[in-house]
């Protein structure tokens, strides 16, 4: 990035929806959401029900008291203890010269496993979703697990109340979203991540990490759309979170809870959460909402410090077809890139192999072996959508940004 398209970046922020504003004035909430989710893919729902300033600053503190904690007693919790993806990752190398040195909790609801994971007669996703979670020994961090079991029934709850009324706003039935996405049988992905800055790098590999991120595409930094999820739902601790949007360039999300002194470059914005579109709901909304690239830019973790974000995905049911909303059967292949009738606990499961290889070596081998092409394939479709979409949109802002300096 440009010192010029870095200062772009700096001056353009991701627009707000006021939770409040549901009851108070759904015609401008609604206006809000809509804009938000058709013209940038993200936003930042301010006053988020269950996420306080005071709860984030607790859930922080509990996250940060997990990963400041013992290799050894992290380990307990390990992801590769059992074949379902939950527990806790080792950081990822800063061996490369580029991208994030990254390590994770990976949780979801408890839940008693639908079969044996290594029974081939049950679809994957069945074997692969539902488990337990994996947990540290409790006994030096007793608050951990309760507050990641508060903090994912917050975000079930806001996810589903949202999702409600980010159907409403494309003018379908609401009902439509609960036959997608059942409360009380759900399928998801929940993380805790914790990103090192520049400084985790080895002196001589830190220019590259940084020209890495100057470019507008590279495909060694991370960036990515969220294919799986309907949406996304996100509170962090740091910067470094950044978004496509406008006329194709890098904005940065905000802080939605300061943990640190300091000033940073972004807003923080206490109470609130990031939400972004996932690639279901672009093709659910035919495209009317679009799933956008973002990616963590290490650069911009202020010097010294580590960044903590907790993201939260809702996956849809992975039974039958995905007909977007108000229609009564679904092309072969959706405006949004996305085969209606594809296997979709496949692709969301393959996801999930490619991003967690130790657990894939030790239990699902074969299964990545074989589907990864297929996945890899959907996702090149999917990202090529968003990307053309995501040009669209640059091309109204640009109109509209001419149409203001003329009248100017």
């Amino acid at each position: 990035m440009t010192e010029t398209t870095r200062d772009k970046a700096i001056s353009l922020e991701l627009p707000k929806v006021d939770w409040l504003d549901r009851n108070l004035n759904p015609d401008k909430f609604f206006k809000d959401l809509s804009y938000a989710l058709s013209e940038f893919g993200f936003m930042v729902l301010t006053n988020a029900p269950g996420l306080s300033d005071e709860f984030q600053q607790r859930a922080f503190r509990e996250v940060r008291g997990f990963f400041d904690s013992p290799m050894e007693l992290k380990k307990t919790a390990h992801i590769s203890n059992t074949p379902y993806f939950r527990g806790y990752s080792l950081p990822t190398p800063a061996d490369r010269g580029f991208g994030q040195v990254i390590e994770a909790f990976q949780y979801g609801f408890e839940q008693e496993p639908l079969c044996d994971y290594d029974d081939k007669t049950q679809p994957i996703h069945r074997r692969l979703f539902r488990g337990p979670n994996t947990w540290p020994d409790s006994g030096s961090i007793p608050g951990f697990k309760p507050l990641i079991d508060e903090l994912n029934d917050c975000y079930h709850r806001l996810t589903h109340e949202l999702g409600e009324a980010i159907v409403e706003s494309l003018g379908e039935d609401v009902t439509s979203f609960r036959e997608y996405f059942d409360f009380d049988n759900p399928d998801l992905a929940a993380s805790l991540n914790h990103n090192y800055g520049l400084d985790a790098f080895a002196e001589k590999d830190q220019e590259n990490v940084r020209q890495e991120y100057k470019k507008f595409e590279s495909n060694n930094v991370g960036a990515h759309i969220d294919g799986p999820p309907f949406m996304a739902l996100l509170i962090n601790d740091r910067p470094g979170l950044q978004v496509v949007a406008g006329e194709g360039q890098w904005i940065d999300a905000p802080v939605t809870c300061r943990t640190a002194p300091g000033n940073y470059d972004v807003p923080v914005i206490p109470g609130s959460v990031i939400v972004n579109t996932g690639g279901t709901l672009m093709h659910l909304s035919e495209g009317r909402y679009s799933a956008t690239l973002h990616r963590v830019n290490t650069t911009l973790i202020p010097e010294g410090e580590t960044r903590v974000s907790m993201p939260y995905f809702l996956l849809p049911k992975m039974e039958g077809d995905l007909v977007p909303f108000g229609k009564l059967e679904a092309d072969s292949m959706g405006a949004a890139g996305y085969e209606s009738g594809r296997d979709r606990g496949a692709n969301a499961s393959v996801n999930r192999m490619g991003t967690f290889p130790q657990v894939t070596r030790r239990w699902w081998a074969d299964e990545y072996s074989e589907m990864r092409q297929k996945q890899r394939d959907e996702v090149e479709a999917e990202t090529q959508a968003a990307l053309k979409l995501a040009k669209e949109r640059g091309e109204r802002f640009k109109k509209q940004s001419e149409r203001d300096n003329s009248e100017a």
